[in-house]
């Protein structure tokens, strides 16, 4: 299942990637990135960047708009994946 292997290497549950699949978003997701649950459905649905979230990225909120609105629905859940992967990554690394 597409689910399972997501959430192993995302460090999420089956039901978070389940549900980041269908564009929404649990607060425990939200949590793992810092940034508000709000703020994340904003930017999959519609590109639009909050301060949080353009700081998750390392970019400032224009550009953060800029890669949404390119991107389009399904590469933003792509990349909220990838950042969940890279802060996975990350942690584990460090062996927490």
């Amino acid at each position: 299942m597409v689910q399972a292997i997501i959430a192993e290497q995302t460090g999420t549950t089956m039901a978070d990637a389940d549900s980041l699949l269908g564009g929404r978003v649990y607060a425990s997701l939200a949590n793992r990135l810092g940034v508000s649950r709000g703020h994340i459905e904003s930017f999959i649905n519609a590109g639009s960047a909050a301060k949080d979230f353009a700081d998750c990225l390392g970019v400032d909120m224009l550009a953060a708009e800029e890669l949404g609105k390119s991107l389009g629905r399904e590469g933003r859940i792509g990349l909220i994946f990838g950042l969940l992967f890279e802060k996975h990554r990350q942690k584990s690394a460090l062996g927490k």
